[in-house]
């Protein structure tokens, strides 16, 4: 379980890395649901309802407007692992690229 007092302290020692923590946090918990839904199953578990079986972990940077954060992409042996925190081989935030963009039109 997570102790959301250190998410705090470090938010009230640094903003912006404290905010990079909190939103590793729960985009790394966010893949670990969509990861459960995938595969039918918890680690380790034995079903009928299993789909595949998990492979560990690779790990990807996303770059955000609060800077890089270092997330653990979980991986499945039968077939590629699909999240909604980010698309296939976007290492960037769509904000950020909106961001760009636009200052480009302006």
């Amino acid at each position: 379980m997570v102790n959301i007092v250190s998410f705090i302290k470090a938010y009230l020692f640094d903003k912006e890395a404290g905010i990079r923590q909190l939103i590793t946090w729960f985009l790394n918990l966010v893949m670990e649901e969509e990861v459960l839904l995938q595969a039918g199953a918890h680690r380790y578990e034995r079903t009928d309802s299993r789909k595949a079986s998990r492979n560990g972990y690779k790990p990807r940077t996303l770059l955000t407007k609060y800077g890089e954060l270092d997330l653990l992409k979980p991986q499945f042996r039968e077939f590629p692992f699909e999240t909604e925190v980010f698309e296939k081989y976007s290492r960037v935030e769509k904000a950020i690229l909106t961001a760009v963009s636009e200052s480009y039109l302006h």
